[in-house]
C-alpha cells in the first residue's frame, strides 16, 4: 500500500470524518482530500509544505511518520520535477513559435578591407587540404570512438543505478507492508483482549469442565493449546466439526475463538496427548491423564453456562431421596414402631 492509502485506511479504521482530521491538524479539508487522493497539483507550485501537512496528518491519527517519510519525499520530489519540465517545455514551445527572420530579408553586411586582407592571409597560411582532410578523419573518429563508449559507459551505469532504485523501492514497500501487516494484527489483538469475557473455571467431573461468568452472555472465550508434538486437534459443537481439522496434524500452537450465544457444551479431541498446555482466556485447565493415557487420545468436554447435575443423597438405608425403602412410600406415612404401643414382642 502507498503512504496516502495507508492514511486513508487508517482514518477509516478510527472511524474519523475529513472534517474530524482538519479539525484536529487544522488542515483545510481539501488538502486532506488531496493528500489521501494523491493530488498534490492542488497545491499550485508551491510544494515546500506539502512534505510538512502529510507530516502532521500522521501524527494525528497514529501512522509512523519514519516508515512513509522517504516515499513522501520521492512523490513530492516527481512532482516538482514533473512541472518544471512542463514549464521548460511550454517556454521552448514559445520559442519556437517565435517568427524569424528570413535570409533573403536579412541585410548583407558589406566586408571591410581589413577583414578581407585578414581572410586573405589566413587562406595563405592554412595547412594544405589533404593534411586537413586527414585530421578531420581522425578527429572525427575519436570523437565517435570517444561518444560510443560514453554512451555505453551511461546506459551501464543508468541500469545499475535503475535496478538499485528499484531494489530499494521494492525493499521499502516490503517494510511498509509489514509495518501495516503488524498494526492490523495489534488492532485485531487489542479488539480481541477487549471483547474476552472474564470467565471462571468452577468444577470438573469426569472430563466435564464446567466454565462460568458473572457477565451475560454471549461470552468470547479464546481456546488455546499448545503443540509440543505434531498432532490432530478438533472441536465439535455437538456434532459438527467448528475448529481444527480431523485429517490433518499441526505442528503449531493451536488456537480458536468460541462465542457462546447460549449455555452449551464444546468437545476438545486432541489426538496425541503429550502434556499439551490447554487455556481459555488465560485460564488454565488442568488435564491429567494417568500413564496409559499419555500419547493417546484425549476428549474434554467444556460446558459454558451449565452446572453439574445434583445426584440424589443415599439415606441411613442406603435409599436415594427420590425413593424409600419400599415403594409407594410417602412422607407423611408414619413408621411403624410395634413397641410404640404396648405390644408384647416376645409372644411372637
Amino acid at each position: 500500500m502507498t503512504y496516502y492509502q495507508i492514511l486513508k485506511q487508517r482514518r477509516i479504521d478510527l472511524k474519523l470524518s475529513i472534517q474530524d482530521v482538519s479539525n484536529q491538524t487544522r488542515l483545510a479539508p481539501e488538502y486532506i482530500k488531496a493528500i489521501e487522493e494523491n493530488d498534490l497539483d492542488v497545491f499550485s507550485d508551491d510544494y515546500s509544505f506539502v512534505r510538512y501537512f502529510v507530516h502532521s496528518y500522521a501524527n494525528a491519527i497514529g501512522v509512523n511518520w519514519d516508515v512513509i517519510q522517504l516515499e513522501v519525499d520521492q512523490t513530492i520530489k516527481y512532482y516538482a520535477h514533473k512541472k518544471n519540465m512542463a514549464l521548460t517545455m511550454a517556454q521552448q514551445k514559445i520559442v519556437q513559435n517565435i517568427p524569424r527572420e528570413t535570409a533573403a530579408k536579412r541585410a548583407k553586411k558589406k566586408r571591410s578591407r581589413y577583414q578581407t586582407s585578414v581572410s586573405r592571409t589566413s587562406r595563405m597560411l592554412h595547412w594544405p587540404k589533404k593534411r586537413i582532410s586527414r585530421l578531420a578523419i581522425l578527429g572525427i573518429g575519436a570523437l565517435a570512438l570517444f561518444l560510443v563508449l560514453s554512451n555505453v559507459l551511461g546506459s551501464s551505469l543508468s541500469a545499475r543505478e535503475e535496478n538499485a532504485r528499484e531494489a530499494e523501492r521494492k525493499a521499502e514497500l516490503q517494510a511498509k507492508e509489514q509495518e501495516t501487516q503488524r498494526l492490523s494484527e495489534q488492532r485485531k489483538e487489542t479488539k480481541l483482549n477487549e471483547a474476552k469475557t472474564t470467565i471462571q473455571l468452577e468444577s470438573q467431573e469426569n472430563g466435564i469442565y464446567y466454565i462460568n461468568s458473572e457477565q451475560a452472555m454471549p461470552w468470547v472465550v479464546e481456546l488455546k493449546v499448545s503443540v509440543p508434538n505434531k498432532t490432530k486437534i478438533e472441536l465439535y459443537q455437538g456434532d459438527t466439526l467448528i475448529a481444527g481439522s480431523s485429517d490433518q496434524e499441526v505442528d503449531s500452537d493451536f488456537s480458536a475463538i468460541i462465542t457462546c450465544e447460549q449455555p452449551a457444551e464444546y468437545r476438545l479431541v486432541i489426538s496425541q496427548y503429550a502434556n499439551n498446555a490447554i487455556s481459555l482466556n488465560g485460564n488454565q485447565v488442568i488435564y491429567q491423564p494417568n500413564e496409559t493415557q499419555q500419547d493417546k487420545e484425549a476428549s474434554l468436554t467444556l460446558a459454558f453456562g451449565l452446572q453439574p447435575v445434583q445426584e440424589s443423597q443415599p439415606d441411613y438405608y442406603g435409599n436415594s431421596q427420590d425413593e424409600y425403602w419400599g415403594s409407594g412410600y410417602d412422607e407423611s406415612d408414619q413408621y411403624y414402631d410395634p413397641y410404640a404401643y404396648g405390644t408384647d414382642m416376645e409372644g411372637l
